[in-house]
C-alpha cells in the first residue's frame, strides 16, 4: 500500500492526527488523481464489507445494501466534514468486483484494538476490523519548517530533533514557489558545509535529523514494522540546459554509532548502518506550481536504535554542476512508523 493511500485511510478512519495542512493535500491529491480516487474507493469499500461480514445487525447491512458504502448523504452531513468531502469525490467511482482471495491473506486484527471509522455524521459509527498495514501507525516527524529555524551547517548531526547538513535557509515563498503548506519552506543553498573536507567539486545538497526510536522498540522488537519517509520537492523556472534530482535515505542505526562521531561526515553510513535504503528516481520538473513528492520505506532491525534522515538534492547535469542552488524547495517531511506482517 501506498504511502499517500495509507494516509488517507489514517486520515478517514481517525487513526493518525494529521495537520489540516497534510488532510487538505489528500483531498487535493483525491480531486486531481483519478487512479488514487478509486483506490480509495475501493479501500474503503472492502473496509465496509469486512465489516458486513463481521456484524448480524440488519439496520446496519440494510443501510449498506442501500447505500453502498454504509454512509448517509453528502446533503445530510456537515460540509466541513473530511469524510464527506471524500464521499462527494469517490461516491460516483467505478467500484471492482470484491475479491475473496483479499480476504484470504490480508492480515486483520480485531475491533478491542480501539479503532473505529466515523462516517459523515455522528450517529453513524462504528467499529471495524482494519487492515494490520494500517492499524498501527506513529507519526514520528512531521516538519514544514514553519518554526523559521534554519538547519545547522555541520553535517551529519550527532544530536536529537534539529535538522543540520549543508547550507540552507526558510524562506517563504519567492521565485513564484509558494510552501506546500504553511508559510515557511527550506531552500537549499550550498553542496557543502562548515568544515568540509574538500567541498571543491562537491555537487549535492543534504539534511539530516536523527531521530530516537528506543521509546518505540516494542512496536518493531520482532521485524514487523517500518519506517516511512516522505519529502516533497520544487523549484523556480530554471533554464532547460540544466537538470535536477532529488533523493531520500533511511539510515538505522544502533545508539554506539549513532552517538560515536564515526558517521560526522557521512562517509562510513554505509558501512556502519545496520540497515539502510535509498530512493533517488525524481527529477525536479520546472513548474514551480507543482510540489512533487517522493517516499522511502525501510524495515527496521530489531536491534535499531535510531533512524538517520537523508534528504539531498543534486545537480544531474555533469556538464552544469557547480557547489550552488538557485532555487530549489523542500517542505512537508513526514516520517512513520508502521506495522508490517514480520518476515519469516
Amino acid at each position: 500500500m501506498n504511502f499517500d493511500l495509507q494516509s488517507f485511510l489514517q486520515t478517514w478512519t481517525g487513526g493518525a492526527e494529521f495537520s489540516d495542512a497534510e488532510r487538505q493535500r489528500l483531498l487535493q491529491l483525491l480531486e486531481n488523481d483519478p487512479a488514487f480516487r478509486a483506490e480509495c474507493a475501493e479501500e474503503v469499500r472492502l473496509l465496509g464489507l469486512i465489516k458486513a461480514v463481521q456484524t448480524p445487525s440488519p439496520r446496519w447491512l440494510d443501510l449498506h445494501d442501500a447505500l453502498g458504502l454504509s454512509v448517509a448523504t453528502p446533503a445530510e452531513t456537515r460540509a466541513d466534514d473530511l469524510a464527506s468531502r471524500v464521499l462527494h469525490l469517490v461516491q460516483n467511482e467505478p467500484r471492482k468486483p470484491a475479491n475473496v482471495r483479499w480476504f484470504a491473506w490480508r492480515p486483520l486484527t480485531a475491533a478491542a484494538a480501539g479503532l473505529s471509522i466515523g462516517l459523515f455524521s455522528a450517529s453513524v459509527v462504528f467499529g471495524y476490523v482494519m487492515p494490520r498495514s494500517v492499524e498501527k501507525v506513529m507519526s514520528l516527524l512531521q516538519e514544514s519548517f514553519e518554526s523559521g529555524l534554519a538547519p545547522l551547517v555541520v553535517g551529519v548531526p550527532m544530536g536529537l530533533g534539529m535538522w543540520s547538513g549543508d547550507f540552507t535557509e526558510v524562506v517563504g515563498a519567492q521565485q513564484g514557489v509558494k510552501p506546500e503548506s504553511g508559510k515557511k519552506m527550506l531552500r537549499f543553498l550550498r553542496a557543502d558545509f562548515d568544515g568540509k573536507v574538500k567541498p571543491e567539486g562537491s555537487y549535492i545538497s543534504d539534511v539530516y535529523q536523527l531521530i530516537d526510536l528506543r521509546p518505540y522498540r516494542r512496536e518493531f522488537a520482532d521485524g514487523g514494522a517500518v519506517v516511512q519517509l516522505s519529502a516533497a520537492f520544487n523549484a523556480f523556472a530554471f533554464p532547460a540546459q540544466e537538470a535536477f534530482g532529488c533523493s531520500v535515505s533511511l539510515h538505522a542505526l544502533d545508539a554506539e554509532t549513532a552517538m560515536n562521531g564515526s558517521t560526522r561526515f557521512g562517509g562510513t553510513l554505509l558501512t556502519d548502518c545496520l540497515a539502510m535504503v535509498c530512493n533517488s528516481r525524481m527529477k525536479v520538473d520546472r513548474d514551480p506550481a507543482t510540489w512533487q513528492r517522493l517516499n522511502a520505506e525501510l524495515r527496521l532491525p530489531p536491534n535499531a536504535d535510531f533512524i538517520l534522515i537523508r534528504i539531498g538534492l543534486e545537480h544531474s547535469n555533469k556538464a552544469q554542476r557547480r557547489e550552488t542552488f538557485d532555487g530549489h524547495y523542500l517542505d512537508g517531511v513526514r516520517l512513520t512508523l508502521a506495522r508490517r506482517a514480520p518476515l519469516p
